[in-house]
């Protein structure tokens, strides 16, 4: 029998001066997230299951005792008697089940594939945790680079204005110049309000992600480092879609509803067949008795103790056909986890697929990118060279620096969604990658 594992190696905290990476950020996720840990419980009451499954396979014994006055009288020939009586009766009784023709042997394969179907479901939220985290951290690293962007246009357009306000101070420029660097220089502060929105509502999202307030005092270290070569695939997609189908715990938490399915309805069939038990008590029976006759009394003080040894059997003949629609109930219910089984297993196949494809097409946006804003710098500098020398309009100028900065804005989504998607790939075929320095070892589950 397996137990649930834990959360992680060891506890963690949130620390509100501490500025996190994604690799801390997924291991605070996965012990503050509450889906997570809700998940973990429930594996937790699986386990609990399995021995409360197994219990009947040990001897009841139990122990009851009475004590207490009463007063009567007896209708006799001679004449009523009367009476006063203080008992104490304790006894023990004992019941041992020798056969059940496969009831409790049912019943802890039943808790047993529950069990499995809760590591497994765990073992899925734990990827689906790390995922949201990843997307999040993705999402909001992108929305910060893209702000670094906006900022830098938004002090180009700048200085471009007061250069073209001086330049039509003295005469040197036009007004329809002044206006399109005006109506730049306001664009440029649109977009900045714009992407200091976006930056928070992805912190908010990445906050929530990791188990924490939308507003908590989260602090996020964007990771300075450039994107290397772009990864390969690995195989072919209809090799990684046999992977996914061996590998996702989801999937494999369906087989065990089916294995769970299946021994209800040899429970529910075993109903059909007796039970042969052993049954032992032993009671003990205390009094002080008065009684009194015709004027005559009478006191009396003893104890009995009763024994008693008995064999069992016990057959339900006929219930009113309960146990056969329960039978019935137990088969389309094996039945529809069979089905559920095989929509799971579809569904995999079309989430590798989907992913599969979605980053084949991130992988081509981010080489677009960088080829966009290599021209679009290219372009830039030419159209400065040239309008300081007086061989370029001030409109050319502005028109260059608004396509590089959108560049330079697309380049930042492109590594952000390149990177999404192979963690997407990644959760489609149900494998966990844990970035480096993570102390959660999900590859135990």
């Amino acid at each position: 029998m397996k137990k649930p594992y834990p959360l992680s190696e060891a506890a963690v905290s949130f620390d509100p001066n501490h500025s996190y990476e994604l690799a801390p950020l997924i291991e605070l996720s996965l012990a503050n997230n509450p889906y997570t840990r809700s998940a973990w419980f429930n594996a937790l009451a699986s386990a609990a299951s399995v021995g409360e499954a197994k219990s009947p396979y040990y001897p009841k014994l139990r122990f009851q005792a009475s004590a207490g006055y009463d007063q009567g009288y007896n209708p006799i020939q001679t004449g009523p008697e009367t009476y006063q009586r203080v008992s104490i009766n304790p006894g023990l009784q004992l019941e041992y089940l020798l056969l059940d023709f496969g009831r409790r042997a049912a019943d802890v394969r039943r808790t047993v594939a529950l069990l499995e179907r809760a590591n497994l479901s765990f073992s899925r939220r734990v990827q689906t945790t790390v995922f949201a985290v990843q997307q999040s951290y993705f999402a909001h690293t992108a929305a910060l680079s893209q702000r670094e962007a906006t900022k830098a246009n938004l002090e180009f357009t700048k200085t471009l204005l007061a250069m073209v306000e001086a330049q039509v101070a003295n005469g040197l420029g036009t007004k329809p110049e002044l206006d399109a660097a005006r109506k730049t220089f306001s664009q440029a502060e649109f977009d900045l309000a714009a992407a200091d929105r976006n930056v928070e509502v992805t912190l908010g999202n990445l906050r929530v992600a990791t188990g924490l307030e939308a507003n908590a005092p989260l602090k996020v270290t964007l990771e300075s480092k450039e994107m290397g070569p772009l990864q390969g695939l690995s195989g072919k997609v209809e090799l990684l879609i046999d992977t996914a189908v061996a590998n996702r715990p989801d999937l494999a938490a369906r087989v065990a509803d089916i294995q769970a399915s299946r021994a209800a309805t040899e429970r529910a069939q075993a109903d059909f067949l007796p039970k042969v038990s052993l049954q032992g008590s032993w009671n003990s029976e205390s009094y002080g008795y008065k009684a009194q006759q015709s004027g005559v009394n009478g006191t009396f003080n003893n104890t009995y103790n009763n024994v008693g040894g008995f064999a069992v059997m016990s057959w339900d003949l006929f219930d009113g056909f309960e146990r056969v629609e329960r039978v019935k109930k137990r088969q389309a219910e094996e039945s529809e986890a069979r089905s559920n089984a095989e929509a799971t297993r579809l569904e995999t196949t079309r989430d590798v697929w989907t992913s599969y494809n979605d980053s084949l097409k991130a992988r081509k946006r981010v080489t677009y990118a960088l080829s966009l804003v290599t021209s679009a710098n290219e372009n830039f500098n030419a159209a400065q060279a040239a309008f300081q020398n007086g061989l370029a309009t001030i409109t050319e100028l502005i028109s260059s620096q608004s396509a590089l900065a959108a560049a330079r804005f697309e380049q930042a989504g492109a590594q952000a969604d390149y990177l999404t998607s192979l963690a997407s790939l990644s959760l489609a075929m149900g494998q966990f990658s844990s970035p480096v320095g993570t102390k959660v070892k999900p590859a135990s589950l």
